[in-house]
Protein backbone atom coordinates (compact mmCIF):
# COMPACT_ATOMS: atom_id res chain seq x y z
CA UNK A 1 0.00 0.00 0.00
CA UNK A 2 2.78 2.67 0.48
CA UNK A 3 4.53 1.67 -2.51
CA UNK A 4 1.30 2.47 -3.97
CA UNK A 5 0.75 5.73 -2.54
CA UNK A 6 4.89 6.44 -3.31
CA UNK A 7 4.44 5.93 -6.97
CA UNK A 8 1.14 7.86 -7.25
CA UNK A 9 2.94 11.23 -5.21
CA UNK A 10 5.96 10.56 -7.64
CA UNK A 11 3.45 10.70 -10.53
CA UNK A 12 1.28 14.00 -10.02
CA UNK A 13 4.35 15.92 -8.40
CA UNK A 14 5.36 16.65 -11.98
CA UNK A 15 1.81 17.54 -13.27
CA UNK A 16 1.43 19.70 -10.09
CA UNK A 17 4.65 21.60 -10.05
CA UNK A 18 5.21 21.59 -14.24
CA UNK A 19 5.97 24.90 -15.82
CA UNK A 20 7.01 26.41 -19.36
CA UNK A 21 10.80 25.82 -18.84
CA UNK A 22 11.17 29.16 -17.83
CA UNK A 23 12.20 28.38 -14.26
CA UNK A 24 8.70 30.47 -12.79
CA UNK A 25 7.11 28.54 -10.61
CA UNK A 26 3.43 27.46 -11.40
CA UNK A 27 0.47 30.11 -10.15
CA UNK A 28 -1.06 27.56 -7.64
CA UNK A 29 2.21 26.86 -6.09
CA UNK A 30 2.77 29.02 -2.73
CA UNK A 31 6.05 31.15 -3.00
CA UNK A 32 8.30 31.09 -0.01
CA UNK A 33 8.97 34.34 1.39
CA UNK A 34 12.26 35.46 -0.21
CA UNK A 35 11.38 34.63 -3.80
CA UNK A 36 10.75 36.68 -6.55
CA UNK A 37 6.64 37.34 -5.84
CA UNK A 38 6.58 39.41 -9.47
CA UNK A 39 7.62 37.11 -11.79
CA UNK A 40 7.70 33.69 -9.32
CA UNK A 41 11.24 33.28 -9.55
CA UNK A 42 13.83 31.87 -7.23
CA UNK A 43 15.81 34.69 -5.81
CA UNK A 44 19.45 35.17 -7.22
CA UNK A 45 21.93 33.20 -5.55
CA UNK A 46 25.75 34.28 -5.59
CA UNK A 47 28.33 33.32 -3.73
CA UNK A 48 30.79 35.85 -1.95
CA UNK A 49 34.42 34.48 -2.52
CA UNK A 50 37.82 35.76 -1.63
CA UNK A 51 41.22 35.22 -4.02
CA UNK A 52 44.39 36.63 -2.85
CA UNK A 53 45.87 38.42 -5.80
CA UNK A 54 49.11 36.63 -5.62
CA UNK A 55 47.20 33.22 -6.70
CA UNK A 56 46.74 34.63 -10.26
CA UNK A 57 44.30 32.50 -11.69
CA UNK A 58 44.43 29.63 -9.82
CA UNK A 59 40.65 29.22 -8.90
CA UNK A 60 42.00 26.40 -6.33
CA UNK A 61 42.69 28.98 -3.76
CA UNK A 62 39.47 31.15 -4.02
CA UNK A 63 37.19 30.49 -0.85
CA UNK A 64 33.60 30.96 -0.36
CA UNK A 65 32.70 33.89 2.04
CA UNK A 66 28.95 33.45 2.22
CA UNK A 67 25.92 33.36 0.27
CA UNK A 68 23.78 36.10 -1.22
CA UNK A 69 20.36 35.97 -1.80
CA UNK A 70 19.07 38.59 -3.72
CA UNK A 71 15.49 39.28 -5.22
CA UNK A 72 15.93 41.92 -8.39
CA UNK A 73 11.62 43.09 -8.37
CA UNK A 74 11.82 44.13 -4.45
CA UNK A 75 15.75 45.19 -4.31
CA UNK A 76 16.13 43.05 -1.00
CA UNK A 77 18.61 40.73 -0.07
CA UNK A 78 20.22 38.82 2.06
CA UNK A 79 23.79 37.27 2.90
CA UNK A 80 24.55 33.99 4.77
CA UNK A 81 27.94 33.73 6.25
CA UNK A 82 30.05 30.44 5.50
CA UNK A 83 32.35 28.96 8.08
CA UNK A 84 36.13 29.17 6.66
CA UNK A 85 38.71 27.84 8.57
CA UNK A 86 41.60 28.91 6.19
CA UNK A 87 43.42 31.43 8.07
CA UNK A 88 44.19 34.60 6.34
CA UNK A 89 47.11 36.51 6.08
CA UNK A 90 46.46 40.61 6.87
CA UNK A 91 48.90 42.02 5.32
CA UNK A 92 47.86 40.45 1.81
CA UNK A 93 45.18 42.08 -0.82
CA UNK A 94 42.35 40.06 -1.73
CA UNK A 95 39.75 39.97 -4.45
CA UNK A 96 36.24 40.04 -2.98
CA UNK A 97 33.17 39.40 -5.08
CA UNK A 98 30.44 37.00 -7.29
CA UNK A 99 30.55 35.61 -10.43
CA UNK A 100 27.68 36.51 -12.15
CA UNK A 101 27.15 34.80 -15.85
CA UNK A 102 30.53 34.31 -15.83
CA UNK A 103 31.66 37.74 -14.81
CA UNK A 104 33.72 38.42 -12.35
CA UNK A 105 31.98 41.11 -10.13
CA UNK A 106 33.96 42.86 -6.83
CA UNK A 107 36.67 44.55 -5.82
CA UNK A 108 40.13 44.56 -4.03
CA UNK A 109 40.59 44.28 -0.39
CA UNK A 110 43.07 43.81 1.99
CA UNK A 111 43.37 40.88 4.16
CA UNK A 112 42.80 42.73 7.43
CA UNK A 113 38.88 43.11 6.85
CA UNK A 114 39.08 39.41 6.13
CA UNK A 115 39.42 38.57 10.04
CA UNK A 116 37.36 36.92 12.33
CA UNK A 117 36.78 40.10 14.54
CA UNK A 118 35.87 42.43 11.77
CA UNK A 119 31.97 43.07 11.68
CA UNK A 120 31.21 43.10 7.64
CA UNK A 121 28.82 45.13 5.42
CA UNK A 122 28.17 44.07 2.04
CA UNK A 123 26.87 46.37 -0.41
CA UNK A 124 25.17 45.42 -3.66
CA UNK A 125 25.24 48.27 -6.31
CA UNK A 126 22.58 47.34 -8.88
CA UNK A 127 21.43 49.31 -12.46
CA UNK A 128 17.92 50.78 -12.91
CA UNK A 129 16.56 47.05 -14.04
CA UNK A 130 18.17 45.89 -10.33
CA UNK A 131 20.71 44.05 -12.09
CA UNK A 132 23.52 44.00 -10.02
CA UNK A 133 26.71 45.82 -11.44
CA UNK A 134 29.23 46.09 -8.51
CA UNK A 135 29.77 43.92 -4.83
CA UNK A 136 31.74 45.89 -2.13
CA UNK A 137 33.06 44.00 1.03
CA UNK A 138 33.77 46.25 4.03
CA UNK A 139 34.42 46.11 7.48
CA UNK A 140 35.29 47.82 11.25
CA UNK A 141 37.50 46.43 13.26
CA UNK A 142 35.88 45.41 16.70
CA UNK A 143 37.59 45.89 20.30
CA UNK A 144 38.53 42.98 21.94
CA UNK A 145 35.92 41.22 23.49
CA UNK A 146 32.95 42.41 21.79
CA UNK A 147 30.36 40.51 20.23
CA UNK A 148 30.83 39.79 16.71
CA UNK A 149 27.02 41.06 15.14
CA UNK A 150 25.24 39.43 11.56
CA UNK A 151 26.84 40.71 8.65
CA UNK A 152 24.47 43.51 7.11
CA UNK A 153 23.80 43.44 3.54
CA UNK A 154 23.35 46.97 1.94
CA UNK A 155 21.11 47.32 -1.79
CA UNK A 156 22.09 50.58 -3.55
CA UNK A 157 20.29 51.68 -6.65
CA UNK A 158 21.19 55.01 -8.71
CA UNK A 159 19.44 58.23 -8.08
CA UNK A 160 17.77 60.41 -11.01
CA UNK A 161 19.34 63.27 -11.30
CA UNK A 162 18.28 66.75 -12.29
CA UNK A 163 17.60 66.94 -15.89
CA UNK A 164 18.94 70.47 -17.90
CA UNK A 165 15.83 72.15 -19.36
CA UNK A 166 16.68 71.58 -23.58
CA UNK A 167 15.22 73.49 -26.36
CA UNK A 168 14.43 76.40 -24.35
CA UNK A 169 14.94 79.26 -26.35
CA UNK A 170 17.84 82.10 -24.84
CA UNK A 171 16.46 85.79 -24.63
CA UNK A 172 19.24 88.24 -25.34
CA UNK A 173 18.75 92.30 -24.68
CA UNK A 174 20.39 94.58 -27.15
CA UNK A 175 23.87 94.79 -25.53
CA UNK A 176 23.91 90.72 -25.86
CA UNK A 177 23.89 89.74 -21.99
CA UNK A 178 21.03 87.56 -21.07
CA UNK A 179 17.76 88.70 -19.96
CA UNK A 180 16.94 88.49 -16.47
CA UNK A 181 14.42 86.09 -15.26
CA UNK A 182 11.02 87.52 -15.54
CA UNK A 183 8.94 87.82 -12.50
CA UNK A 184 5.71 85.44 -11.63
CA UNK A 185 2.96 87.64 -11.47
CA UNK A 186 1.83 88.29 -8.11
CA UNK A 187 -1.98 86.62 -6.62
CA UNK A 188 -4.52 89.66 -5.35
CA UNK A 189 -3.66 88.40 -2.25
CA UNK A 190 0.18 88.43 -2.68
CA UNK A 191 -0.25 92.18 -3.57
CA UNK A 192 -2.73 93.54 -1.02
CA UNK A 193 -2.17 91.72 1.80
CA UNK A 194 -1.64 94.31 3.84
CA UNK A 195 -4.76 95.85 3.18
CA UNK A 196 -6.56 93.37 4.17
CA UNK A 197 -4.47 93.52 7.59
CA UNK A 198 -4.75 96.96 8.09
CA UNK A 199 -8.99 96.75 7.55
CA UNK A 200 -9.03 93.95 9.88
CA UNK A 201 -7.19 95.77 12.28
CA UNK A 202 -9.00 98.81 12.29
CA UNK A 203 -12.59 96.92 12.43
CA UNK A 204 -11.10 95.17 15.41
CA UNK A 205 -10.16 98.51 17.51
CA UNK A 206 -13.38 100.08 16.10
CA UNK A 207 -15.77 100.87 19.22
CA UNK A 208 -18.81 98.73 19.44
CA UNK A 209 -22.62 100.94 19.25
CA UNK A 210 -23.74 101.61 22.80
CA UNK A 211 -26.59 99.71 23.57
CA UNK A 212 -30.08 100.81 23.40
CA UNK A 213 -31.80 102.00 26.14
Amino acid sequence: MRLLSALLLLVSLPLGLSTDGDGKAPGNFPLPSDFDHVNRAPPLTLVLTRWPLSAGDDTARRHPLGMIRYVASSLTASFNPMMDNVEVDPNELFRVGVMKGGKWIGSVRSGKLLQPNVAVTVTLHVDENGEIVQVEYDGVELPTGAEKPEPELVVVRPFVAVQPTLNKPVVLMADGRMAPPKEEEKTFLQKYWWVLVAGAILLAAAPGEAPAK
